[in-house]
């Protein structure tokens, strides 16, 4: 059920691993892979990474993040009720659907988000959930790869703590994988761009194709690795399976 590769170059996640993998395919046709690193995934018990493939168009550095509806109604939302300086400290501001800008707490504000009518987002900068860079491969589920404030997580073993989206441990060469062949977007103007503390966003020359993938047995260099199944997708795979046995 997962997809296989055809392109030169590929993101790959690997969900129960929690490693992310940039292949590349060298002059000799063998599969290089460039860059891997820790990554946080969605939280198993309700906010699981789905899986899926698309092609990374583009990367916005210093990103806004809009808060998804569902956590400003489950979480922001609560904690601004609790304390209206929670939109300063956060330094979020409600947003129209012409894109006017307010960052005054009332109560219609709240009732207009609780409505659909206005959204919150957080500015850009140190304190913002998607860290400094945000690299987007446009799909349905609005999934997508971050860094993140939150480093210590990446010290765990088990690291299925986000709500969907995948916030990656190195950004500046996970950029500079992408970007390798773009001359112009060296190593400093990444860092200058994730640190400029205003969004800008880059289509890429070269669409990468981004897997999303669920594999709880890899093997790497003549080892085989075993992953726990954080999802349950091996039992659904094992009871269709037995299923389709059953069939014969």
């Amino acid at each position: 059920w997962t997809p296989l590769h055809q392109g030169r170059r590929l993101i790959a996640v690997n969900l129960p691993g929690f490693m992310l993998y940039g292949y590349e395919i060298n002059a000799q046709g063998e599969v290089d892979v460039k860059v891997e690193m820790r990554v946080v995934v969605g939280r198993s018990l309700n906010h699981r990474t789905p899986v899926f493939d698309e092609d990374m168009r583009f990367i916005e550095f210093s990103p806004y993040w809009n808060v998804p509806a569902s956590i400003a109604r489950s979480e922001t939302i609560p904690a601004l009720l609790k304390n209206p300086g929670y939109l300063d400290d956060q330094q979020m501001e409600f947003v129209d659907p012409s894109g006017n800008v307010t960052r005054e707490v009332s109560q219609d504000a709240i009732e207009a988000v609780l409505q659909g009518e206005l959204r919150i987002r957080q500015r850009p900068g140190a304190h913002n959930a998607l860290g400094a860079i945000k690299f987007i491969f446009p799909n349905n589920q609005n999934i997508f790869l971050h860094h993140t404030p939150s480093t210590q997580l990446f010290a765990r073993d088990r690291r299925d703590f986000s709500h969907g989206c995948v916030r990656v441990e190195e950004p500046v060469e996970l950029a500079k994988f992408v970007l390798e062949n773009d001359p112009d977007w060296t190593e400093t103007k990444i860092r200058e761009a994730m640190d400029a503390g205003v969004s800008k966003t880059i289509r890429l020359a070269e669409p990468i194709p981004v897997l999303i993938g669920y594999s709880t047995v890899l093997t790497r260099n003549g080892e085989v690795f075993f992953y726990p199944d954080v999802y349950g997708h091996d039992a659904t795979l094992i009871k269709a399976l037995a299923q389709y046995r059953g069939l014969q």
